[in-house]
């Protein structure tokens, strides 16, 4: 019974631990932004749009998710203006929406999901 209940316990701390999300780290955040596909006959390019946000986001330390976010959002909206037309939007978008994953997950006042 006894080795029962520590199989139990163990198992419960398991589940617990997988639901916690791990942190988005800057290179995975350039892993899944440099892959991303979209743009327009993919003559966007890739690094240089996801380095924006590398360089404005990821090497910076905010002192909460709200700036962090807001980090997010002051670099998509520079993005948007200029590649609004060119066909390169869904890069932006990606880069945009890792970003927030990223905040989310690297600041623990994010709300939780």
């Amino acid at each position: 019974m006894r080795q029962l209940l520590l199989g139990a316990f163990c198992l419960a701390l398991c589940g617990l631990s997988a639901c916690t999300p791990k942190p988005l780290t800057d290179s995975e955040f350039r892993g899944f932004c440099y892959t991303a596909g979209g743009g327009r006959g993919m003559s966007c390019d890739n690094i240089e749009l996801c380095n924006v946000y590398d360089n404005d986001v990821m090497s910076v330390q905010f002192a909460s998710h709200q700036a962090c976010n807001k980090a997010c959002n002051d670099v998509f909206n520079a993005l948007s203006g200029p590649n609004q037309f060119n066909g390169c939007m869904p890069i932006v978008v990606t880069g945009f929406n890792w970003c927030a994953k990223y905040c989310n997950t690297n600041y623990p006042d994010a709300p939780t999901r």
